[in-house]
């Protein structure tokens, strides 16, 4: 991120300079123009800037008048927003396992399914999309509201069709570690669905319609404008830093490949998907001690999740059966991925991991 900053420094700093010069900071122009801009690159009809990718989340499903007495279906493996939200509106979460690619298993979707379901949030993770098409089909067998968690994957798609597309409402996250960030929270609801986009921009915003007439009890939950203009920055360069995030993933996965003892995520070349790698994760029986190995290098790793959400026992979310996911939790390790990243640094990582595992 520092770097980041040091090379759009320039724009940046203009872009807050006229924010501040002409006090444009509650739902102004910039926001518009980021939500009319990420609007046409995903090819949705409507963007609702809000306040983070948690409130995406509950907006949308608020929107969908979810509550008491319902059920939605989502994963253990997401960060606890996913299932937080659900718990917020008062219904019941419903946690499924995942599948290798580490998205929500769609085989056991439908066993999870009772007279109680209203809704699944599948989780884009990583900047892959879930296999939407089989999950689609499961959701229009049983009539249930299908929202995109892809907190993880802007500008993922699946043969063209992008995330923020496949589900009635959908929740994206503008969050700093995001592949598109502001500097702060920052969150982004799409739908195609102009009922829905009315109510979310009315839940964002106290209630109040563009009159500033008060229809409903609404939430404090509106992008910033001065985020907004900082994401017209980044958002021109979205397209490249997506271009070197996959460079970055192909060469891991080239120079990887042989190493027995790693499973590697998909290749960047993977027939009908295009995923962004906002991580690249890897799994190693040996998870722990490789990340010893990578840090005395001096190589920053991260470990997601390493305690599922339904093994913590404070939150109390009940006993589901998730060995896929209990599992990937013992394994997962993210390797370092983001547009900064050279090529010597690149097969600095390699070398230490071929090091590690004497050469694979």
């Amino acid at each position: 991120m520092k770097q980041e900053f040091g090379q759009r420094q320039e724009e940046l700093l203009a872009a807050f300079s006229t924010v501040a010069a002409n006090a444009s900071y509650i739902l102004r122009e910039d926001v518009e123009l980021f939500e009319e801009s990420i609007a046409k690159m995903l090819g949705v009809r409507y963007a609702i800037g809000v306040n983070s990718g948690t409130d995406a989340l509950f907006l949308a499903l608020k929107a969908l008048d979810i509550g008491k007495g319902d059920e939605v279906i989502t994963v253990a493996h997401t960060f606890v927003a996913t299932v937080s939200t659900i718990v917020h509106c008062g219904a019941k979460p419903v946690l499924i396992d995942i599948a290798d690619d580490f998205n929500l298993a769609v085989e056991k979707l439908e066993q999870a399914v009772t007279a109680s379901t209203r809704a699944i949030i599948p989780v884009h993770m990583n900047g892959r999309c879930c296999n939407m098409d089989a999950l689609l089909a499961i959701a229009g067998k049983y009539r249930l509201h299908v929202i995109e968690d892809a907190a993880q994957s802007l500008g993922a798609h699946i043969n063209g069709v992008y995330a923020g597309n496949f589900g009635i409402i959908n929740a994206f996250s503008l969050h700093p570690m995001k592949s598109l960030h502001c500097y702060g929270d920052g969150g982004l609801v799409t739908t195609n669905d102009r009922c829905l986009a009315e109510q979310v921009r009315l839940l964002r915003n106290h209630g109040q319609n563009q009159n500033k007439e008060l229809v409903a009890f609404g939430f404090n939950s509106r992008l910033d404008n001065l985020q907004a203009a900082l994401l017209n920055v980044n958002l021109k360069y979205f397209e490249s830093d997506i271009k070197r995030r996959r460079q970055i993933a192909l060469r891991y996965h080239t120079g990887l490949m042989n190493c027995v003892d790693l499973k590697l995520p998909q290749p960047p070349k993977d027939s009908g998907y295009f995923d962004t790698f906002s991580s690249y994760p890897i799994r190693c029986l040996k998870r722990d001690q490789l990340l010893r190995h990578l840090r005395q290098k001096n190589i920053e790793c991260f470990i997601h999740w390493e305690k599922p959400l339904h093994l913590n026992e404070s939150i109390k979310l009940g006993n589901f059966d998730l060995p896929v996911t209990e599992q990937v939790s013992r394994e997962v390790l993210s390797l370092p991925i983001h547009p900064f990243l050279d090529d010597e640094q690149c097969e600095y990582v390699i070398a230490a991991i071929k090091e590690f595992f004497n050469g694979c």
